[in-house]
């Protein structure tokens, strides 16, 4: 709290009164005070003594509580959303990222976050990858709906649905298997999304609360990057995986209620519902505007994401999608190396890994923008 100058003027107003009072005791009486005199300076010493601590209490008080403003206004500074309790000191092989001990190394090195791998007493908080990214602050809006498939393995593996045409056959026709379509597994290998901070070493040592920040902060990045490879792919140099974007059927035009419109009945056409029309957030504001409110009722949800290029509109029965992850994710910390120990900090990581994004039917998929 600030100083209370009114409390602290009475206090000094008391105090003085008292030592004005001494004086004059002392002056007239000298060092041979009578027993009624010594009575006195003893009740005035003791009154002198009460405002003098009072006095230094609430100096006290005001002086901490600006250290804690200036304290907590540079943690909001750095994001922070609260004041830390106490600090709690403990040993920095207690410290966890994403459940995980994190590893005294000079470059990052990646393990697994996997269930096997977690602290005993962490083990139910073990959740596969698409689904942390999901659930995290932030992350990804795309892994929740579509198809997710997970594995262990360095490729990833998802069922590629065959499309079938239903006809009428002849009532004494026999089926041949050659013309039957055959069901296929598409394999593919998947590219890294890594995400990466930094913090002072000892921050992360004595506020648990830090941790929770940090992982939720890599999630939230690495959901994002996630969402940025299922719309428009990726490459890491030597992989290289279609997004929606390189999929889908494409229609130029303008981004409009009727050419939205349009999309939503060629998806239909291609016998599938359409369930999520995704735009970049500046193009969705535009469709809102243009867009009557009695029809926004019966469009899909729309999903506003930067993620998509500006000005296009993707339509989409994003249940028909389908994207391979690595179930785990990866965990990565850099503590000793030479530019970050001289500052004191460590340097953390999460990394996750997906695949080709495998669309049943490319009509599924309706991309409308303008003509380049």
């Amino acid at each position: 709290m600030a100083l209370n100058a009114t409390l602290a003027t009475d206090h000094l107003a008391k105090r003085d009164a008292a030592i004005t009072k001494l004086t004059a005791l002392q002056v007239k009486y000298g060092a041979n005070l009578p027993a009624g005199a010594k009575d006195a300076e003893t009740r005035l010493l003791a009154e002198i003594e009460t405002h003098d601590n009072a006095l230094r209490g609430l100096v006290g008080d005001a002086v901490k509580t600006e250290h804690e403003a200036a304290d907590f206004n540079h943690m909001v500074s750095l994001g922070a959303r609260q004041r830390p309790d106490d600090v709690d000191r403990r040993s920095f092989d207690d410290v966890r990222v994403l459940g995980m001990p994190v590893s005294r190394t000079e470059t990052f090195s990646f393990i697994e976050r996997s269930a096997d791998a977690l602290d005993t007493l962490d083990t139910d908080n073990w959740k596969p990858a698409p689904v942390m990214l999901a659930e995290a602050p932030n992350g990804s809006q795309l892994l929740a709906r579509v198809q997710t498939f997970t594995h262990n393995s360095t490729r990833g593996y998802v069922p590629v649905i065959p499309q079938l045409q239903a006809s009428i056959t002849g009532r004494n026709d026999e089926l041949q298997p050659g013309e039957l379509t055959t069901g296929k597994i598409g394999t593919f290998e998947t590219v890294k999304v890594t995400s990466m901070v930094k913090t002072d070493h000892d921050d992360l040592q004595d506020y648990p609360q830090l941790e929770a920040s940090i992982d939720a902060a890599l999630l939230s990045a690495l959901g994002a990057g996630v969402d940025d490879v299922i719309v428009n792919g990726g490459s890491d140099g030597e992989i290289t995986v279609p997004g929606l974007m390189g999929l889908g059927v494409v229609t130029d035009a303008a981004v409009s209620v009727a050419s939205v419109l349009g999309a939503l009945a060629r998806v239909k056409t291609a016998r599938a519902v359409p369930d999520t029309i995704l735009m970049h957030p500046d193009t969705e504001a535009a469709f809102l505007d243009a867009i009557d409110g009695a029809l926004l009722g019966k469009l899909p949800m729309i999903v506003a994401i930067p993620s998509v290029p500006a000005d296009t509109a993707i339509v989409a029965a994003l249940g028909n999608t389908a994207v391979a992850m690595r179930e785990n994710l990866g965990i990565a910390s850099a503590t000793d190396h030479p530019d970050l120990f001289k500052f004191d900090q460590v340097a953390l990581a999460g990394r996750a890994r997906i695949g080709d994004v495998v669309v049943a039917n490319a009509a599924h998929v309706q991309i409308v923008k303008p003509a380049a």
